[in-house]
């Protein structure tokens, strides 16, 4: 079991890991929950990699493989300490408005770039008087694969669309990495008089419930057990944990989430 009480030798907690990276002196990969010395000397698998961590007082920081050093023998290679920074918030431009059950404007909901869908389904109901899913009309989900556009019908349950990784990015019987098929479109479309309507630009970000529900439970306990903020403060600080490091979400559906985690376990 991790601890997520700060050791006195230490000086960042480990939040979240993209990518490989090692310790040098033990091979061991670093993962969720570690805490590192910032003169620990880490191994890039991949110069890419990174890791969000957090200083004692909660400030998230990044070490980033691409501030790394490359070696003789083509390993990079860095102490912790030369490839700490700030990690960029992106409170000011992430924010996702609008009603995840009577969606207006389809702009506004999922913003013109990054949207986060946590898992491999996201419902949202439309307005059902702009938006009605009767005599012909239904939602379209377009993409690029590389060699031709994909043109998905969203599914709907009454008024409530679905859209769902596993069946919108399997074509043909080839599973689609939607990563690779940036960006999407949404139409709606009327099948019997063919009335199209472009509603909105995105990328959808399908990040794991399971990866992202062991992030924030460590976050939420190093937080709590080192006496940084609890309760609603806490609730708030892992909104911002999920913008910064994974990208945009509704916060509506975000709390909606988290509530059912029931990730904090202090006032």
């Amino acid at each position: 079991m991790l601890s997520t009480f700060f050791t006195q030798a230490q000086d960042y907690f480990v939040a979240h890991v993209k990518g490989d990276i090692e310790v040098k002196s033990t091979n061991e990969k670093v993962k969720v929950g570690d805490q590192l010395n910032k003169d620990d000397e880490l191994r890039f698998l991949t110069q890419n990699a990174k890791a969000v961590v957090m200083t004692m007082e909660g400030k998230r920081m990044v070490i980033d493989g691409k501030e790394s050093e490359k070696s003789d023998d083509g390993e990079f290679i860095s102490f912790v300490a030369d490839v700490v920074l700030p990690l960029s918030s992106n409170i000011q431009l992430s924010t996702r408005g609008g009603d995840p059950s009577n969606i207006q404007d389809f702009k506004t909901f999922f913003g013109d770039d990054k949207y986060v869908i946590i898992g491999d389904i996201l419902k949202v109901k439309p307005d059902p008087g702009q938006f009605p899913l009767e005599n012909g009309w239904s939602f379209i989900y377009r993409y690029e694969t590389g060699s031709r556009p994909v043109n998905k019908i969203v599914a709907n349950q009454g008024d409530q669309i679905i859209l769902d990784k596993n069946k919108l990015y399997k074509t043909k019987g080839i599973v689609v990495d939607p990563e690779k098929s940036y960006p999407v479109k949404l139409f709606y479309f009327n099948s019997n008089s063919k009335d199209v309507r472009e509603l909105v630009t995105f990328e959808p970000i399908f990040v794991d419930e399971n990866t992202l529900t062991v992030e924030l439970q460590s976050v939420a306990s190093f937080l709590e057990n080192n006496n940084v903020m609890k309760g609603r403060d806490l609730m708030d600080e892992l909104y911002k944990f999920v913008l910064d490091v994974h990208g945009p979400i509704n916060k509506t559906l975000f709390f909606n989430w988290l509530g059912q985690k029931e990730l904090i376990t202090r006032g």
